[in-house]
């Protein structure tokens, strides 16, 4: 019998300007075990996507390289 875990990185990236969802909430996600990178983004707000792109997609890019180049690690046999 096989079991597969699929383990499912994450990269967080919280705006330190978010006037809804404070910075040290944020970092208590750093708490999970999935949890790869906490990143602060300097005078960003709520949806550091919109706001930032020019910060946020070279994380994300960098992000999914780092995690392609092995495919092997993405889950692993029991």
């Amino acid at each position: 019998m096989f079991f597969y875990v699929l383990i499912a990185y994450t990269l967080i990236a919280w705006g330190d300007k978010d006037p809804w969802e404070s910075i040290e909430l944020g970092r208590a996600y750093v708490d999970f075990d999935t949890v790869e990178d906490f990143v602060v983004l300097p005078n960003v707000g709520h949806c550091p996507q919109d706001e930032a792109p020019h910060l946020v997609n070279p994380l994300v890019e960098s992000f999914v390289s780092h995690h392609s180049k092995s495919p092997a690690n993405a889950s692993t046999t029991i």
